[in-house]
């Protein structure tokens, strides 16, 4: 369908940014998601791999603004606080987000605790 002149050219229009991150305290029955069971993660070497990804995806997508943010998994509300924080850091650096931007990470109510959200407002 050929698109007319006065037709904002989807490439410029706002788009969504999904962040996975893939580890659970334990697998799911149901899940059938990229997740997996980790004890230890190297939080180190995923904030640099995230970091890079979110570089590469703003270079491929400049001038673009962001509507959502979503973190997803596994269980991303078992990562870090403060990497979620640098993470959107770089997000808000990268892009110009909506002003009514939607920030949403998962979690599992099996490990759901108040102080630890309260940590990721802040």
């Amino acid at each position: 369908m050929p698109v007319s002149g006065d037709d904002e050219d989807w490439r410029a229009g706002g788009f969504a940014l999904y962040l996975h991150w893939p580890f659970c305290a334990a697998k799911c029955p149901y899940c059938d998601f990229n997740s997996h069971v980790a004890t230890r993660v190297d939080v180190g070497r995923w904030r640099r791999a995230m970091l890079a990804e979110i570089d590469r995806v703003a270079a491929l997508t400049p001038g673009r603004r962001l509507g959502s943010v979503f973190f997803g998994g596994g269980t991303p509300s078992l990562m870090p606080p403060a990497l979620a924080g640098d993470l959107l850091e770089r997000i808000a650096a990268r892009w110009v987000l909506e002003d009514d931007a939607e920030i949403t990470l998962e979690a599992n109510p099996t490990s759901a605790e108040a102080a630890r959200f309260r940590a990721f407002r802040a």
